[in-house]
């Protein structure tokens, strides 16, 4: 082949690839210019590369439902597993686009093992490189599993992410974040990459610093403003987590909202904490909680906070009693820095159940029992579980007013910048689920 058929045959070959929407999505998810694909003549039906998301390398593999139905065979296999390799011995963020109708047939039980074996790459970078997944379209059967084993997952409206056909709950229990539009959906996938470090042993990036929002959530009154991106919104009503910044630093945001955390709410914290702490992004918990929905969900959560190593500042808003004080913000169980606003009440029992035990003569000597109980109540909240006599234990760092809360936390953080804990050797804890 001459030099000049070679580079007629080459301009075609690349005139066609720019034509198909899952390449114009691949230059959507970069900087311009920036993307360097690889292995561009195999397995047409994923394109893969590395390139730069505002400045940060980052590796990408996005599957081509226009190409042979972006059929899921041993040689896209292939190629995605390249991008595990390169990216474990980079320490670089992979990205993964889903949109594919499924295995290869023709390939049988060897598209299987090709599935599994990417799990595997999957699972062993889990906790070394920060892994999302973008599902663009269809994306179910086993290759789901590598989807949803990513650290946090973005479904596009036209995303559809499942195991089985016809699934219940469509997998919104492993959903980060649902946007209504493809373009929305990469755009929170770059803002979620400029959230997290590289690697495990990299540092957060850190951002100009913004003034908070006026709102009246305790999240939107204390990080930076624009900067909060909430995680599964739509599980998990008694709480609320996500990523942000403070004073342009990345932390991880726990708030719970009243009343016991049930196990939706408990598995959503617990998640969040533990994605944290593997990428040593700090957490910052909004108490108020008064226990948990049972013993299985209080377990996890206060496992997930007390084998944390990364820095952990909490803030009781509300009510913090019993268990969800000693998992949430209790110092002798791992929290670092704790405040309380001067309305918190904090108790190892409720102060209804706590008036019925340890009061019960007031309550005998009231005329009216049923309408004075009440009073009585708010009366041992007010006195014997204020967070003034926490303080003098040494329980809190200090009570503070709700308006001082982002210049603590900054404190706090700084603080806490450069904390190390070393543990016992183990391969790993055993959290309940």
């Amino acid at each position: 082949m001459s030099l000049e058929s070679g580079l007629n045959t080459l301009k075609q070959a690349r005139a066609s690839k720019e034509q198909t929407p899952a390449r114009k999505l691949t230059e959507k998810l970069f900087d311009a210019g920036s993307f360097t694909e690889l292995g561009c003549m195999t397995a047409p039906e994923v394109i893969t590369g590395c390139g730069a998301m505002d400045g940060a390398p980052v590796y990408v593999f996005v599957q081509d439902r226009d190409v042979n139905g972006g059929a899921v065979g041993k040689e896209q296999a292939a190629k995605i597993r390249k991008v595990y390799d390169l990216a474990a011995k980079t320490g670089c963020p992979v990205v993964g686009v889903f949109n594919s109708n499924g295995a290869y047939l023709k390939e049988g039980v060897e598209a299987l093992a090709a599935i599994g074996e990417l799990l595997m790459w999957s699972n062993n970078l889990s906790g070394v490189v920060p892994q999302i997944s973008l599902i663009a379209g269809p994306c179910g059967g086993a290759f789901s599993l590598i989807a949803a084993d990513a650290d946090v997952v973005v479904k596009a409206a036209e995303g559809d992410l499942f195991l089985v056909a016809n699934e219940e709950d469509k997998a919104k229990s492993v959903i980060s974040v649902e946007t209504e539009t493809l373009d929305e959906a990469v755009a929170k996938v770059k803002e979620v990459v400029s959230l997290l470090p590289l690697n495990n042993i990299s540092t957060t990036p850190v951002a100009d610093s913004a003034e908070p929002d006026s709102d009246a959530c305790p999240i939107c009154q204390t990080v930076d403003g624009g900067s909060f991106v909430e995680f599964q919104a739509k599980v998990g009503e008694k709480a609320v987590t996500g990523l942000a910044r403070i004073a342009g630093q990345t932390v991880a945001v726990a708030m719970t909202k009243g009343g016991a955390l049930d196990a939706a709410s408990s598995a959503k914290i617990a998640r969040m904490v533990r994605f944290a702490d593997a990428f040593a992004i700090p957490v910052v918990t909004f108490v108020d909680c008064e226990g948990f929905a049972s013993i299985k969900e209080a377990s996890m959560v206060a496992h997930a906070y007390a084998e944390a190593t990364t820095a952990k500042v909490s803030v009781i808003t509300g009510s913090a009693i019993g268990s969800a004080y000693v998992a949430m913000a209790g110092t002798a169980s791992g929290a670092d820095v704790v405040y309380a606003w001067p309305q918190a009440v904090i108790s190892g029992l409720a102060p209804e159940t706590a008036v019925a035990i340890m009061w019960n003569k007031k309550l005998a000597a009231m005329k009216d029992p049923l309408t004075e109980r009440s009073a009585l109540v708010q009366e041992y909240a007010d006195t014997k579980a204020a967070p003034f006599d926490a303080t003098k234990a040494g329980l809190l760092e200090e009570v503070i007013e709700p308006g001082e809360t982002r210049a603590r936390l900054i404190a706090a953080l700084d603080l806490l910048a450069g904390k190390r804990v070393s543990r016992l050797p183990k391969k790993h804890s055993n959290i309940q689920l």
